[in-house]
């Protein structure tokens, strides 16, 4: 057998804050070979990958990138024992405009360790943490990995290659991996599920996250649930929820407004649940009202069957000044959909949902093309409109009362029907707004910004420090779920 020898790096963060307890100490275990990964001695391809970066090769570069992020989290968790990290780049594969960016966990969990509650299994730097004492000898805390393959294949990802600036100033075309890096740090130190997929728990023992998650259908909590009702609650967005008080008491400080499909005619008027695209413009203060037109109805280049697809056939100004109502199709993204409404001077866009009750996923992204606004809607609420077009008329607006990403003053786990190993739970669920770390992709992110994760920490049993000012910086991401 021919072994590949690694060498092993070990960098020390030291984090400490005046007048706080004890930050943590990280220390980051490179396992990668020579010539690979941290030690990567060639330069970037892009020269855009750079930015502020001090670093020179990718090696160097992607060391810098990962010692600032490892940082962050060691200025916010507080802990007694070194948290070692064991890090590394590998080819995860690619698949032209879908990636795996990087995947990270506790290499253990420990219960009944003379702190923390009896009978719950604790990730290992948390239980360290509790306990102030070594739970796993020499062994690593956190295994941590990242896909080598967006920086070599130049099909991965449109080929511009990982973003190392430390900073939010994301050239186009490349991948940030500052915000990948915090991300799949926060997994490994407890954000996560040990719930397998039919419901019972990977280790024998309920873990401190996964007691905190609440199905509002069925009003239990996972903790009461058996293993049959966990596996049905680990599919029921958006009736799972997040119970934990800090996470709750804090949303209102990250969340927007929920956005709100208001019927004006035709009769019975009222007012439903929607989603808000995630490149869309947001709704003006006072509301967006305007007639619908059945962009279905409307015959373009691509069809029969006519979904708004590709350029209208059309030159009259049959979308100028209207709300176009689309059914969403898995034959073309939303976000083309709106672009051509866009186009023939739309002022906004209902997506359809086409089956069930839930409301049409609108994710997706285009350059930042669009300037309408644009939202998914379920099926009933489309049928009303259809069925009476001429003088269907409709308002986007914000709630009073309810926010982006939360059910019953409750934040939502990402709960899809069709179960998503290694995201499915264990993340926040993707109709929050504005976009928050520890959802299972982001659009958009502030850098450095954790947001409601060190909340999510507080509630599962780590001491933390308050996060310093963020910085208002703005960049593009991606984490498990391309």
């Amino acid at each position: 057998m021919i072994m590949a020898i690694k060498r092993v790096l070990f960098l020390v963060l030291a984090s400490t804050f005046a007048l706080q307890s004890s930050a943590a100490t990280i220390v980051i275990q490179v396992n990668d070979g020579p010539g690979e990964g941290f030690n990567d001695p060639n330069p970037p391809r892009n020269a855009n990958q750079k930015g502020s970066n001090p670093g020179t090769s990718l090696g160097e570069m992607r060391l810098e990138l990962f010692k600032e992020a490892a940082k962050v989290w060691g200025d916010i968790v507080n802990s007694t024992e070194t948290i070692t990290i064991g890090a590394e780049f590998n080819d995860l594969g690619c698949f032209g405009n879908s990636a795996l960016l990087g995947q990270a966990g506790p290499t253990s969990t420990k219960e009944n360790f003379g702190s923390g509650d009896a009978n719950i299994a604790y990730a290992v730097a948390l239980a360290e943490s509790l306990s102030s004492s070594n739970q796993n000898g020499a062994s690593v805390e956190i295994n941590a990995e990242f896909n080598s393959k967006v920086d070599s294949d130049i099909t991965c990802l449109g080929g511009g290659g990982f973003y190392y600036g430390l900073d939010g100033n994301v050239p186009d075309g490349t991948t940030a991996l500052f915000s990948t890096v915090l991300h799949e740090l926060g997994h490994g130190l407890g954000f996560l599920s040990y719930v397998t997929q039919d419901g019972s728990w990977l280790n024998g023992t309920m873990d401190p996250y996964s007691r905190l998650l609440m199905d509002l259908q069925t009003g239990k909590s996972w903790a009461d649930m058996s293993d049959l009702e966990r596996s049905n609650s680990l599919l029921n967005e958006p009736n799972l929820v997040w119970t934990g008080a800090k996470v709750t008491e804090d949303r209102t400080l990250h969340l927007d407004p929920t956005t709100e499909l208001k019927i004006n005619a035709p009769a019975p008027a009222g007012t439903s649940d929607a989603n808000l695209g995630q490149q869309s413009p947001a709704i003006p203060g006072g509301g967006l009202a305007a007639a619908v037109v059945d962009g279905n109805s409307v015959s373009d280049l691509d069809g029969p069957p006519f979904d708004g697809c590709s350029q209208f056939t059309f030159t009259q100004d049959a979308f100028t000044g209207k709300i176009v109502l689309f059914d969403k199709t898995a034959a073309c993204p939303v976000v083309i959909q709106v672009l051509w409404a866009q186009r023939e001077a739309a002022v906004g866009v209902i997506i359809a949902e086409t089956s069930g009750v839930e409301l049409a996923d609108v994710n997706g992204l285009l350059n930042g093309e669009l300037t309408i606004p644009y939202i998914g809607t379920g099926k009933a609420e489309a049928d009303q409109l259809r069925t009476n077009i001429g003088v269907a008329n409709v308002t986007f607006q914000n709630s009073a009362t309810k926010l982006m990403g939360e059910n019953q003053g409750k934040l939502k786990m990402y709960a899809p029907l069709i179960l998503k190993p290694g995201s499915s739970v264990s993340h926040w669920s993707e109709t929050a707004t504005p976009d928050l770390l520890m959802e299972p992709s982001s659009g958009t992110l502030i850098y450095q910004n954790v947001d409601l994760t060190a909340a999510a920490f507080q509630d599962i049993g780590w001491s933390v420090n308050i996060p310093g000012a963020q910085l208002e910086l703005i960049y593009k991401d991606g984490f498990e779920n391309p």
